[in-house]
């Protein structure tokens, strides 16, 4: 199993409409192939976690890097892991604006959501501190 966190640029500015179909597309997606993880967006930066087995994980890695829509795609966690943090979301989501968002299924409300039983791994600690630098609106 391999957890993949990598940051990126939006190549042009996202809509939240366009932010909700990449979540809905990835949500199909992530169901069919056993992937799960976050996403985080602010202010035209991603950043994703993806967690699930080695060749899905690779093969979607490799996609994404391809994709024009994302510029300076930074990779700051490529490992293997033994379990997955974030087992049951197919992906979780934080966004800017979270007045129209916050009811949707997997939107992260509390950064202690990533307390997830007590787990503290590199990717994690990631999206944490993306969380905090961005100040992204997510309470403690």
């Amino acid at each position: 199993m391999k957890t993949i966190v990598y940051m990126s640029r939006s190549a042009y500015p996202m809509h939240e409409n366009q932010l909700l179909d990449i979540l809905h597309s990835s949500r199909i997606h992530n169901a069919a192939v056993k992937i799960s993880g976050v996403l985080l967006y602010a202010e035209g930066t991603f950043i994703q976690l993806l967690e699930g087995g080695d060749a899905i994980i690779n093969t979607l890695y490799t996609r994404i890097l391809a994709d024009p829509r994302h510029k300076d795609i930074i990779t700051l966690i490529n490992e293997t892991i033994s379990e997955k943090s974030f087992e049951e979301w197919l992906m979780g989501f934080a966004i800017t604006d979270i007045t129209k968002t916050e009811k949707l299924a997997g939107y992260l409300k509390s950064i202690d959501e990533l307390n997830l039983h007590s787990k503290s791994t590199d990717a994690v600690s990631a999206i944490k501190d993306f969380i905090e630098s961005n100040a992204l609106d997510i309470q403690n």
